[in-house]
């Protein structure tokens, strides 16, 4: 499913994932492998802009739903919402060619019992975005491999279309 969204939100994303950056440095100090160096804002501002996507779906579509706070002084190992006692994780792609829908697979398997989706959000451009929901039992269907900092579970956006991953707007279903 195509949506769209505000540009505005690019700014808001833009201070936040700022924002986000200049707080896990400490944290990046202590596990230098997940440092992806001079990428660390533009990582943490497509994040939030998928957040950003995501929460104003939900509240167009008058779907009820709790969230996780943007901005934390550590990461949260918790789903970004739920919805209806369904705990989601929303992971966010920027489209580019050749690009890839990530999971990382330690990340994953640390998510176990805390996460029954992920709501991923592709980004075309500054105001149009897909959504693709994806039970958590799923991922690990994918292939998985060693990418720049971690190994990941990973699938083309074109495949995940095939699959038919849509998030299910009907207030009434489970």
């Amino acid at each position: 499913m195509t949506i769209k969204y505000p540009e505005s939100f690019w700014e808001i994303a833009n201070q936040i994932g700022y924002a986000r950056s200049v707080i896990n440095k400490h944290l990046l100090k202590k596990n230098p492998r997940f440092d992806r160096g001079v990428k660390n804002t533009h990582v943490d501002t497509v994040g939030i802009i998928g957040e950003l996507i995501g929460i104003n779906y939900l509240t167009e579509k008058k779907i009820d739903f709790e969230m996780a706070k943007l901005l934390e002084l550590y990461p949260s190992k918790n789903a970004d919402i739920i919805v209806k006692d369904k705990k989601i994780d929303i992971k966010s792609t920027y489209h580019f060619e050749n690009a890839h829908i990530l999971v990382n697979k330690e990340a994953h398997i640390k998510g176990k019992n805390k996460i029954d989706k992920y709501w991923f959000i592709y980004i075309l451009n500054k105001t149009e975005a897909e959504l693709f929901l994806v039970n958590y039992d799923d991922i690990t269907k994918w292939e998985s491999k060693i990418m720049k900092y971690t190994e990941a579970y990973y699938i083309k956006r074109e495949e995940l279309k095939k699959q038919n991953g849509k998030f299910n707007t009907n207030r009434n279903s489970k």
